[in-house]
């Protein structure tokens, strides 16, 4: 191959094909790698300080009353009921009861024997007449336990009935109350600043007699029996900003609103054999009558088509239910994991989503997989709520997934278009527009690494460029060769092609890759009788401006090769490997001995379908043992008599037939610019036979 004196000018000017592209390839993991590290870190960051700022709070909440009406519903109590006053009992004896009405009451109640009675109706004054009745039975009943309230801010409070003060039967009736009214957490102790005594509420009292256990401390907790009894505090699993004052915890609401047995005021008094079914059991006394507005919102009562509000009395009867559960080990609270474990949950949901943002690129395979994941938190969380009485950050969790995948999926396509954008551009100049908007559109980009594929190479070479480059000097042989290579290139990409390589004066084409055409043959063949008649022009215009400047010689070969972004880590270049490229290099350079222009082997003559060729010979290269079949394309502008003149020729110099030498000289003599009737003319002149050719080493 002639052309070594303008290697340097040509690669200092053009360089490789791809070499930028195949660095970007060769980082394109690593950029997106660190890209999604980028996002997941960023919505980390964000999620973090926001929900330790509260403004998750009421999301969380919001969650966690879903997983609380996800238990099984209408699930009753057998140890609490609940005697109360009902619309139609406050038409019957009006309200406030009268203290003969309400002794009658409990005296019906405690001929059952309960375990333990709680009344939640204040009854500070007496609400005659009856009053000395009702005082009887509050003596009397050392398992009665009556309500009061502490005076607090703006509320002087209501004391206690003064037949029970400083008797200990008298207990807290106060709730503890989330935004919106709703009471998710249950009160337990309240300090009594005046006197500094710590005051039990309704339901610890009535558990404790149920159960003959006392509330203990347990660490920073309490306990009561076998159950421990996990305080809330700030921060404490949904919640970031709380008003923990006292000693609370989670109500878990067990059963639902209809946890409980309900019997009216007018059925206990008007049937007494209802009264049986209070013996040993806990029993709450008070109204169940909307008109008192005696009423909570809770997390059954949050959500569309909930429940309506829960009375007080309910609310003390769920707090001794689940206490009871509790110390009989039959239950546990939920607790949240530590806070740091929350934070590295957010995390890892955060970098799920940057990975799954990495990994998919599809926009519809990105919102499966974000339902997917979505499932799986939410399977996760409600598990360990409902089996292992643990509050896991299900909602920031999921929050993390579904953002960090979101603007993962953002940042990627911004940075895919960047990407595609920028190996359109380091294609553009060598293949066709077309060939590149399939790439992109079907997602076939280069990947790294090789794989084994049928291609067509073509290689070129100009005939005497070395002689011809030291005749001008190195900027003229630059400019000229831009020229030149721009209008082969331009052949090249018409049909399909890619230039990979520039070599010294010379072109490596490829067709096949890096886009799969199975018509890859046809298009190398017309490639280059294009680019032969673009090099004859080049030629032609040149010889007006007095240059003087070599034909091109053209080689094509089908085959095997290596294709891919081949090289090192540090640097990769898109290209092809394998004798297929040996072969079309030594074809190509047949024709300084064939005296031809353009010269295809027989392996890309028989995948052609659009294309006719004439054979030239059998010829063995040097350092190989097997023939080659070698054939000329067959051009519009051939004449039909060189044509079968030719054909007749040559099918007598197969055969072996004396009378070819005189049919080439006749054909030579005929047409002389043919040069394969020329080729062979000459050698069987010079004595030659048959259409074996052993190239010989000069």
């Amino acid at each position: 191959m002639d052309g070594s004196g303008g290697r340097a000018t040509v690669a200092a000017r053009r360089g490789t094909l791809a070499g930028g592209a195949g660095q970007w390839l060769a980082a394109l993991l690593r950029r997106r790698l660190v890209k999604a590290l980028m996002v997941a870190n960023l919505v980390a960051l964000a999620l973090l300080p926001a929900r330790e700022a509260g403004w998750l709070q009421g999301l969380e909440l919001s969650a966690y009353d879903t997983l609380l009406t996800w238990q099984e519903a209408g699930e009753r109590s057998d140890r609490v009921v609940l005697v109360t006053t009902t619309e139609s009992d406050i038409n019957r004896f009006s309200y406030p009861i009268k203290d003969e009405d309400l002794a009658a009451v409990l005296a019906r109640v405690f001929s059952a024997a309960p375990k333990a009675v709680g009344v939640d109706l204040y009854r500070d004054l007496p609400m005659p007449p009856g009053h000395e009745a009702l005082q009887a039975i509050q003596r009397a009943q050392d398992n009665l336990y009556w309500v009061f309230k502490l005076p607090d801010e703006g509320n002087s409070g209501v004391p206690a009935p003064t037949a029970l003060r400083d008797t200990g039967r008298e207990v807290l009736a106060d709730n503890v109350t989330d935004a919106g009214g709703v009471v998710r957490r249950a009160l337990l102790l309240a300090a009594d600043e005046r006197s500094g005594r710590n005051w039990r509420t309704m339901g610890v009292t009535l558990a404790e007699r149920f159960t003959g256990q006392r509330l203990r401390p347990d660490g920073e907790d309490l306990a009561i029996g076998a159950g421990r009894i996990p305080l809330v505090d700030q921060p404490y699993g949904p919640y970031a900003r709380v008003d923990a004052a006292g000693y609370q915890m989670l109500f878990d609401y067990r059963g639902g609103h209809r946890r409980f047995r309900e019997i009216s005021f007018a059925e206990i008094l008007d049937n007494p054999a209802l009264a049986e079914g209070l013996r040993d059991r806990v029993v709450l006394v008070g109204t169940a009558a909307l008109s008192i507005k005696d009423h909570f919102a809770t997390p059954f009562s949050t959500g569309w088509g909930g429940e309506g509000p829960l009375m007080g009395i309910a609310l003390h009867a769920h707090i001794a239910d689940q206490l009871i559960r509790l110390a009989n080990g039959e239950a546990r609270n939920p607790v949240p994991p530590p806070r740091w474990v929350d934070h590295a949950a957010i995390w890892g949901g955060a970098m799920a989503g940057a990975v799954l943002a990495l990994l998919v690129s599809r926009v519809l395979l990105v919102l499966a997989g974000l339902v997917l994941g979505l499932a799986v938190i939410g399977g996760a969380t409600g598990f360990g709520f409902a089996s292992l009485a643990l509050l896991l950050p299900g909602l920031p969790v999921a929050l993390a997934w579904v953002l960090s995948a979101a603007g993962g999926t953002f940042v990627m396509n911004a940075a895919g278009a960047r990407e595609r954008t920028q190996l359109r551009r380091s294609f553009e100049s060598y293949l066709d527009p077309r060939i590149i908007s399939q790439m992109m559109q079907g997602d076939t980009l280069p990947s790294f690494g090789g794989e084994h594929r049928e291609i067509t190479a073509i290689f070129t070479d100009i005939a005497g460029f070395t002689t011809t480059a030291e005749t001008m000097d190195a900027a003229t042989v630059a400019g000229l060769l831009g020229e030149y290579f721009g209008v082969l290139t331009d052949a090249v990409v018409s049909h399909g092609g890619l230039v990979n390589d520039f070599i010294g004066d010379g072109l490596l084409v490829l067709f096949g890759a890096p886009m799969h055409q199975p018509d890859h043959a046809d298009r190398a063949v017309a490639a280059a009788l294009a680019m032969d008649d673009a090099a004859q022009a080049f030629n032609a215009e040149l010889a007006l401006r007095g240059i003087k400047w070599g034909h091109t010689r053209i080689g094509v070969h089908t085959g095997m090769a290596l294709v891919g972004n081949i090289g090192t880590r540090g640097k990769l270049k898109y290209g092809a490997l394998g004798d297929t490229l040996n072969t079309a290099s030594r074809v190509e350079g047949l024709n300084k001995y064939l005296g031809s222009r353009v010269a295809v082997t027989g392996d890309t003559a028989s995948q052609c379908r659009r294309q006719a060729f004439r054979p030239v010979a059998d010829v063995i290269v040097k350092g190989r043992k097997n023939a080659m079949p070698v054939l000329a394309p067959v051009t519009p502008t051939d004449p039909p008599a060189l044509l079968e003149g030719y054909a007749a020729a040559h099918a007598a110099l197969a055969a072996g037939l004396p009378e070819a030498a005189e049919r080439f000289e006749a054909l030579h003599r005929a047409f002389p610019a043919d040069a394969p009737a020329a080729f062979h003319a000459a050698r069987l002149a010079a004595g030659e036979t048959g259409v074996l050719v052993v190239m010989q080493e000069k």
